[in-house]
């Protein structure tokens, strides 16, 4: 369905809908949601893509997404609204909700104001996923609808009726919204269970590695205590992606002085799982 207002083509309307009109004409106007693109065993991204066959001025995109990944961000470099005056991006991690705005022209007059029609799909927006559940073999993505302020997914198009220039908008066919995350970085196994190897060497002059597993992304602390339970050394303390990981200690405290040759414990804690080991530094 559109709808038409007599208001100047430049307006930002993707928080103030018109009144319903005429139906759309032509080939049925698709917001189309592309294949997961791993770029490495945790990380992929998504395309959206446009087909439609009028020129389309603006986009109201609000999208849902399934738990499992966490959106870490929406670029448009290389796409077809690279060089839009206006785009919005709104990510809301905790409810699963991304809402996306795009408006051709509203600083200045431009030569191309909209997005014309070209054969096929148009990208217009990249969505990066962090995947935080190792299990997760789909990705569902759907649309949201919010009245104050008025968000649901649609594309904006110039019109001109009796000389008199009109905004016309329509809600779009969302296709592809099941997304297959079959197609991992080859060769690349994530571990199933979390887990605190052994350091090694161990007994260790000057350092020692010490390796853990990640099932799923997730907040880690790796600390090195000695034998009174004082803290000696902050080896982790940040959000790491799924997989295998490996960090080294170079048997210095926290202000970078060595330590002196005996028993130490090393702790790790990472979401729910926590574990400690002890390691022997001989000098």
């Amino acid at each position: 369905m559109k709808r038409k207002s007599a208001i100047v083509l430049t307006l930002l309307l993707l928080t103030v809908p018109a009144m319903l009109m005429a139906a759309d004409v032509g080939k049925r106007d698709i917001l189309r949601v592309g294949e997961a693109e791993f770029t490495s065993a945790t990380e992929f991204t998504v395309s959206l893509e446009v087909i439609h066959d009028e020129d389309i001025a603006a986009m109201d995109l609000p999208l849902t997404f399934t738990e499992g990944v966490t959106l870490t961000e929406v670029t448009f470099a290389g796409t077809r609204v690279n060089d839009f005056d206006v785009r919005i991006v709104n990510i809301d991690n905790e409810n699963g909700q991304v809402d996306i705005g795009l408006i051709n022209m509203v600083y200045a007059p431009k030569d191309e104001p909209t997005l014309k029609p070209v054969s096929g799909s148009n990208t217009v927006a990249l969505l990066h996923f962090r995947l935080d559940n190792a299990g997760l073999e789909t990705l569902e993505i759907g649309t949201y609808t919010t009245e104050a302020p008025f968000h649901e997914l649609m594309f904006v198009y110039n019109a001109w009726e009796d000389g008199v220039p009109m905004v016309r908008d329509l809600v779009p066919a969302l296709e592809g919204t099941t997304v297959s995350l079959a197609s991992r970085t080859p060769n690349v196994i994530l571990p199933t269970e979390f887990d605190l190897a052994q350091n090694a060497p161990n007994p260790f002059n000057p350092s020692t590695q010490i390796s853990f597993a990640l099932p799923s992304a997730a907040k880690v602390s790796l600390t090195v205590y000695n034998v009174l339970g004082q803290q000696v050394k902050t080896l982790v303390d940040e959000y790491m992606t799924a997989g295998y990981q490996t960090v080294t200690w170079d048997g210095t405290d926290n202000s970078s002085a060595s330590v002196a040759s005996g028993i130490y414990f090393y702790r790790i804690a990472a979401g729910e799982f926590a574990d400690t080991k002890k390691m022997l530094l001989l000098k």
